[in-house]
């Protein structure tokens, strides 16, 4: 598993790997000599959470008073959606970055929400059906048993452990065996309800909104996605994306047994 955090600056960078960031991305070797892939040859799986990660989704009852202006429509934000009793905000650049990461990826959705609301959020990120083009790239916790089971990536059809990366704002949902594969997101609040710093305004409130983090995350994936293919170009049978995130400061073990619950 992998935390991707913002600095000051905007750069974001694994931990434990200062050297790595996403503006000196290029000045990595396997970087450049990767440039030539050909983007015909095998694609990585990606599997995107939607709460937090991709969006942020609420109840309207939960707006505040100074949030009640996003029921009206006359608002500047191109990206938020009314459906039935909820309010969704697609966070900033989501569409770019979906287009951008189909071109290295299969792309997957992956939510502990229900059927239908997993949906009703993919036909929001993707009307076309470009991106998650089957039922089967749209994963809800119907399709893995239990609803507050965590997820894993044996109900990822068509992938493995070694060809997958997640990218999740809550390492906790996940089972132990999917975490080498996780690179942790910040969490995305546009809504004040479940913010988790009371004394702060969401992003709503004072109509602004996250910037960059999502463009800073796409390159961080093509750097892993091309030092991935280098690589498999080597070596191909023998390559496991989760040797590639150890680079980069992967936090984790695949000999610890232990589950965070926290």
């Amino acid at each position: 598993m992998a935390t991707l955090s913002p600095d000051v600056n905007g750069n974001v960078s694994f931990p434990k790997a200062s050297s790595f960031q996403v503006s000196k991305c290029c000045s990595n070797p396997n970087f450049a000599r990767a440039l030539s892939f050909n983007s015909n040859s095998r694609k990585l799986h990606l599997v995107l959470d939607l709460d937090h990660t991709l969006l942020h989704t609420t109840q309207l009852c939960n707006l505040t008073p100074e949030e009640d202006y996003l029921k009206i429509g006359t608002h500047p934000h191109r990206d938020v959606f009314v459906l039935e009793t909820v309010i969704t905000k697609l966070r900033p650049f989501v569409w770019r970055f979906l287009d951008e990461a189909s071109k290295m990826f299969e792309l997957y959705i992956y939510t502990k929400g229900n059927r239908y609301y997993a949906g009703l959020m993919a036909a929001l990120l993707d009307p076309r059906k470009e991106y998650f083009p089957s039922s089967s790239r749209v994963i809800s916790c119907e399709d893995h048993g239990i609803v507050g089971r965590y997820k894993s990536l044996d109900a990822v059809v068509g992938c493995n452990y070694s060809n997958v990366l997640i990218l999740d704002d809550t390492e906790a949902a996940w089972t132990k065996e999917s975490r080498d594969n996780l690179i942790v997101v910040e969490k995305y609040c546009f809504f004040r309800h479940k913010m988790g710093v009371p004394k702060c305004k969401s992003y709503a409130e004072l109509k602004t909104d996250e910037c960059g983090y999502l463009a800073a995350l796409l390159e961080v994936l093509k750097v892993i996605n091309r030092i991935f293919c280098d690589e498999l170009a080597i070596n191909p049978s023998g390559v496991d994306v989760r040797d590639v995130l150890q680079l980069f400061g992967n936090n984790s073990s695949r000999e610890n047994d232990s589950y965070s619950n926290s």
